[in-house]
């Protein structure tokens, strides 16, 4: 279930006594992600339609399309995002497929940028408080004569643009970056004076609710410059990468020439309580002339399904309140230096004359460190002043759900 907007603190809410959440409220979802190295070209193949016939959302990168072709596929419409009006010499483009029944529930979003196409699922069809963004990403290789040196950032602005309204979005696609397995967010220790404008520390920590590895795995061990900077993006926005992480592809396995992993499903934290299964399909000649197809399943709870039954579900609403500093302003330096507890520099100089420079042990060393944390921020808060912010976390404990049919009525 998606993450409700705002609450109370240690909040409890209940359903009246003999109601419980209908166990078949759930909604599947299954989309498939591929580069298909020209869709006009793998039309033609049966096999191919079957394997599109599988998914309720399709998307599909280096399309080689133009504004003059249509992808015809029954049961299926399909909305293309070209990167020319009309070209002899096909390259690129980026297509978003899904079943004709869910037309009233898929909106295209339009953008300035190529490199991503964003769709809209409403919150009305998958029974939710939020829509959902689904972006379908094709970034072009670092040596490509279409290469777009700030791509990355291009990608992570627009995302900043609907995660300001939208806190659940995947992307997905072929951003031909390498990252191996290195972390997509940051390693950080808490500490008195905990500062982070987000959770990122917390995000990953809670990766085991989820039945995710908090680090990943992958069969790729080289990482390229668009590599670092797509985890830089993930680290910065509380993204996770999906790959060698989720059921189903616990290795990371290749999803290019069977070599490199630059394939990907990628969502933000609000996410991933409905991610059920991401894999990667076995290479086939019929589907891509060098990737393999990705498969992600989500499943969406709805409230709305409320049946009578012998149970009762509890839902825990609890709020954490953290503290945050308002941003520097270099016009009040000098009041900032002059409101720096000089008692506390001199007991910090006195601490560091006795410390034993022979014995650094981590515990000493991260006192220190602090100590000095502590005078800075002990004078911003006075000088420019603080806020508190809340991190809601929900926690939901369910009794075992009693037969629909009591063995005495039997």
């Amino acid at each position: 279930m998606l993450k409700k907007q705002g609450c109370a603190n240690n909040r409890k809410t209940s359903y009246d006594k003999n109601i419980c959440k209908n166990v078949n409220s759930s909604l599947d979802l299954k989309i498939l992600s591929l580069n298909c190295c020209g869709i006009m070209t793998r039309m033609q193949y049966p096999e191919f339609i079957e394997l599109i016939k599988c998914y309720d959302f399709i998307c599909l990168t280096e399309t080689k399309t133009d504004d003059f072709d249509n992808v015809d596929i029954p049961g299926y419409t399909f909305k293309l995002k070209n990167r020319k009006t009309k070209s002899k010499v096909k390259s690129g483009g980026i297509a978003f497929g899904y079943k004709n029944e869910l037309e009233n529930y898929v909106q295209t979003i339009e953008t300035e940028s190529n490199l991503v196409f964003w769709v809209k699922i409403s919150a009305n069809y998958l029974k939710t408080e939020q829509d959902v963004m689904i972006g379908t990403v094709y970034i072009p290789p670092e040596n490509s004569t279409y290469k777009v040196p700030d791509s990355i950032n291009i990608i992570e602005q627009e995302f900043l643009n609907f995660s300001a309204n939208h806190e659940s979005i995947l992307l997905t696609g072929d951003f031909n970056s390498r990252t191996a397995a290195n972390l997509d967010f940051y390693e950080i220790t808490n500490t008195n004076h905990d500062t982070s404008d987000n959770f990122n520390i917390d995000f990953s920590n809670n990766l085991h609710k989820f039945h995710m590895s908090r680090f990943r795995n992958s069969c790729d061990k080289t990482k390229n410059h668009y590599g670092n900077l797509l985890l830089e993006m993930c680290r910065n926005n509380n993204l996770f990468i999906l790959n060698g992480r989720v059921e189903g592809d616990k290795e990371g396995l290749f999803t290019c020439r069977q070599s490199s992993v630059v394939d990907y499903f990628i969502c933000t934290y609000n996410l991933l309580s409905c991610v059920v299964n991401m894999s990667v399909l076995d290479f086939s000649a019929l589907f891509s002339d060098v990737h393999s197809p990705l498969n992600c399943k989500l499943v969406f709870n709805s409230i709305d399904n409320i049946v009578e039954c012998d149970d009762i579900l509890i839902n825990d609403f609890t709020c954490h309140e953290r503290k945050g500093f308002k941003k520097w302003d270099c016009e009040k330096e000098a009041e900032f230096l002059r409101n720096i507890d000089r008692n506390k520099i001199d007991q910090l100089n006195n601490d560091l004359t006795m410390l034993n420079t022979s014995i650094l042990a981590q515990e000493n060393i991260n006192k220190i460190v602090e100590s000095v944390n502590g005078l800075m921020l002990d004078s911003a808060e006075k000088v420019f002043g603080s806020f508190t912010y809340k991190r809601h976390e929900k926690k939901c404990r369910k009794k075992v759900i009693k037969p629909w049919i009591s063995e005495q009525a039997v």
